[in-house]
């Protein structure tokens, strides 16, 4: 009878082990956390790709921001972006923590 409940204690134990995902790699993990962070962007020197990376905005609003950039120049406030068609005062209130005019990003990361 002891037998038997060790037998069938091990038989859990090694099936409870075999459905535990194995751990990421330092690199997988460094990885992962690069993507859910978002970095404070220039939106006066950032790209398309750049812009649409940022939560809150895409392909099209990031197209427009360039396209208004280029057409009235830099944005000399962080809230001249609302200038932009499509931009309001919720979306704006999305992206501020992500974006910046200033040339130095590397003092704020947004909060969250």
């Amino acid at each position: 009878m002891i037998k038997g409940l060790l037998t069938a204690s091990w038989l859990f134990l090694l099936l409870s082990i075999s459905n535990l995902t194995p751990p990421l790699t330092h690199a997988e993990a460094i990885e992962n956390s690069s993507r859910n962070a978002a970095s404070v962007i220039n939106v006066n020197t950032a790209s398309a790709e750049e812009i649409a990376a940022v939560p809150g905005l895409g392909e099209k609003k990031s197209l427009a921001i360039i396209k208004f950039r280029e057409k009235n120049g830099p944005f000399a406030r962080i809230e001249d972006l609302k200038k932009v068609n499509g931009i309001g005062d919720i979306l704006f209130d999305k992206v501020r923590p992500y974006i910046t005019v200033k040339s130095d990003t590397t003092a704020k990361q947004p909060q969250k």
